[in-house]
C-alpha cells in the first residue's frame, strides 16, 4: 500500500503546475524555432550550412531544456532549472528578433521586385491670371494634351471624371500645346509634371506666363519587360542606375534621370566599375529621329527609354535596371553611421533653410567622413566646380562608392541591410529578380569579397541646342560628348566584362 502511494505521488509531481508551465514554455520554443528555420530558408540569402547549423543548435537547446524542465523524473537542482528556463526564454526572444529581421528583408524585396502598377503625375497648366484652381473649374472648357504622350488618353479620362463636359484636344509638341493658352484656344494645357518642371528650369520666363493650377496622378498596369537572366554570382553583368531628385520621387514612372550610372559587376574577380554619363549629354533618344535630346529627358519616357538610349550611345548591353530617388541618401548614410568620400576641392556649402538644408557642410581636400545631409549635398553640388555637371557625376560616384564600401567591408553593416533597404523601399525599384538579389548577397556573406571599385566617365563641351522633348523654340544647355571619352568608357566596360 505505501508503495502504491509513492507511485501515485510521483505521477502527481510530474504533472503539477510548474511542469505545465515549463511544458508551455517548451512548446513556445519549439514553435519559434521551427518558424525561424522556415523564415531563414525563405530569405534565401544564407548559405545552407549556416541554416543547418542554426537548426542543429536550436534542436540541441530545445532537447536540453525539455529534458531538464519537463521530461526528467528527478527534480532538477534550482540552479539547473533557472539556467534552463533562462536559456529557453533567450532562445525564444532571439528567434522572434531574427524572424522580425528576416520578415523585414522578405517584405522589402517583395515590394521592389513584384511591382505590378506604376504612376504618373500630371500638371494642369494655365495662364498666370487664370482662376482655375481645381478640376471642377474646367467643366465645359477646352483642355489640351500632348499627342506624343503614350498615357495622354488615360490622363484625360482621369481628369474628366471630375470635370463635366470637358472638351479634349491633342497637340503635337509642347510649344504648340502651350501656345493654345496664349491664343485663348484652350483653358488649360496638361502635361507630365516633370516635363513642365524641366521647362521652367530651362526657361525662367515660363513662370511669368504660366502656372500650375493643380497636379493629379494616374495609375496603370506596369508593362512587363523581358530581361536576360544572368548567373550573377558567376558571370559579369551590367546594371543601369537611374537616379532622380524629383520632388515627386520614385512614385513618378516618368521622372527625369538626373543620375545615370552604368555599373559593371564582375563577381569572379571582385571588381566593380562605375561609368557615369552626365545628365546633359546630347543623345539620340532610342527609336526617335531628327533632333537629339538631353539624356535626362529620356527618363520622361520611362526608365526603359533611358536604358535603351544608353545601350545605343555606349554600344553595350545592359542586363538590369535600378531606379532610385536620391532623396533617400540622407537616411541610408545615417543608418551606416556616415561614409567616407574623397573631395578634390576644399569647400564649404552653407546652410539654406529655404531649400531644405539646415547645416554648413565643410569638405577638406582629401578623405572626408560625412553624414547623410552632407553626402547628399556633395552628390548634388555643381556650382562650386568649373566643370559643373560633369564634376557632379564624379561626386555621385564617390557617394555611391562610399555606401558600397561601407556595406561590403563590414558584415556588421551588411547584416543591417534589411533595415537600410527598408528605408529606401518606397524610393527604389529594380528589374532584378528576388532570387538573383538573394544569391548575390549569399555570395557576399559566404566569401566576404573586398570589392575593388573603379570609376570612369564621359566628358564633353557645352552648347545651346534644341531638344526633342521641348522643341526648337527653346534651345537648352547640352553637352556634346567627346568621342574619345565615349570610346574609352565603352572599352573600359568591355574590359570589366571579361571573365
Amino acid at each position: 500500500m505505501p508503495k502504491n502511494n509513492k507511485r501515485s505521488r510521483s505521477r502527481l509531481e510530474f504533472i503539477k503546475p510548474p511542469k505545465l508551465v515549463f511544458a508551455f514554455l517548451m512548446l513556445g520554443e519549439l514553435i519559434t524555432s521551427v518558424l525561424l528555420v522556415v523564415s531563414l530558408i525563405k530569405m534565401r540569402i544564407l548559405p545552407a550550412y549556416i541554416i543547418i547549423a542554426a537548426g542543429a543548435v536550436l534542436l540541441a537547446i530545445l532537447t536540453f531544456c525539455s529534458y531538464k524542465l519537463v521530461f526528467t523524473k528527478k527534480s532538477p537542482k534550482t540552479i539547473t532549472k533557472v539556467l534552463a528556463t533562462m536559456l529557453s526564454i533567450v532562445t525564444i526572444s532571439l528567434s522572434l528578433f531574427a524572424m522580425r529581421f528576416s520578415g523585414s528583408f522578405n517584405n522589402f524585396f517583395s515590394r521592389i521586385t513584384t511591382k505590378t502598377t506604376e504612376s504618373k503625375w500630371y500638371s494642369v497648366v494655365v495662364q498666370v491670371a487664370s482662376e482655375v484652381d481645381e478640376a471642377s473649374d474646367l467643366a465645359g472648357k477646352s483642355v489640351g494634351f500632348l499627342r506624343t504622350d503614350s498615357r495622354a488618353t488615360l490622363a484625360s479620362e482621369e481628369l474628366s471624371k471630375n470635370t463635366e463636359g470637358m472638351v479634349v484636344d491633342y497637340y503635337d509638341d509642347t510649344n504648340i500645346l502651350l501656345s493654345t493658352l496664349d491664343k485663348n484656344l484652350s483653358t488649360a494645357s496638361v502635361m507630365e509634371a516633370e516635363r513642365f518642371d524641366a521647362l521652367t528650369e530651362a526657361v525662367a520666363t515660363t513662370t511669368d506666363k504660366y502656372k500650375v493650377a493643380f497636379n493629379y496622378k494616374i495609375t496603370y498596369d506596369k508593362e512587363q519587360v523581358e530581361t536576360t537572366l544572368v548567373a550573377v554570382t558567376k558571370e559579369p553583368f551590367v546594371v543601369y542606375i537611374s537616379g532622380s531628385d524629383s520632388r515627386i520621387g520614385i512614385d513618378d514612372a516618368t521622372a527625369r534621370s538626373d543620375v545615370n550610372i552604368v555599373v559593371v559587376v564582375n563577381p569572379t574577380k571582385g571588381k566593380m566599375l562605375l561609368a557615369t554619363v552626365p545628365r546633359d549629354t546630347y543623345v539620340q533618344l532610342h527609336g526617335t529621329t531628327g533632333m537629339k535630346d538631353k539624356l535626362t529627358h529620356a527618363g520622361l519616357y520611362g526608365v526603359e527609354m533611358s536604358k535603351a538610349t544608353l545601350e545605343d550611345f555606349l554600344k553595350i548591353k545592359i542586363d538590369y535596371t535600378i531606379k532610385v530617388s536620391f532623396q533617400t541618401v540622407i537616411k541610408v548614410v545615417d543608418e551606416l553611421d556616415g561614409i567616407e568620400i574623397f573631395s578634390d576641392t576644399e569647400m564649404t556649402l552653407k546652410a539654406s533653410p529655404e531649400t531644405g538644408t539646415y547645416k554648413n557642410c565643410y569638405y577638406a581636400y582629401g578623405p572626408n567622413t560625412v553624414d547623410g545631409e552632407c553626402a547628399l549635398r556633395f552628390a548634388r553640388e555643381r556650382k562650386m566646380y568649373y566643370r559643373g555637371d560633369k564634376h557632379r557625376g564624379e561626386n555621385q560616384q564617390e557617394v555611391l562608392k562610399g555606401i558600397i564600401t561601407k556595406l561590403t567591408n563590414s558584415k556588421e553593416y551588411l547584416l543591417k541591410l534589411p533595415q537600410i533597404l527598408d528605408i529606401a523601399a518606397d524610393s527604389f525599384e529594380t528589374s532584378f529578380t528576388r532570387d538573383e538579389i538573394a544569391s548575390f548577397i549569399r555570395l557576399q556573406l559566404a566569401d566576404g569579397i573586398k570589392w575593388k571599385v573603379d570609376t570612369i566617365g564621359v566628358d564633353g563641351e557645352g552648347k545651346m541646342l534644341p531638344t526633342y522633348t521641348l522643341g526648337s523654340n527653346w534651345p537648352l544647355y547640352v553637352m556634346i560628348a567627346d568621342e574619345e571619352s565615349v570610346e574609352a568608357t565603352t572599352a573600359k566596360i568591355n574590359e570589366y566584362l571579361e571573365n
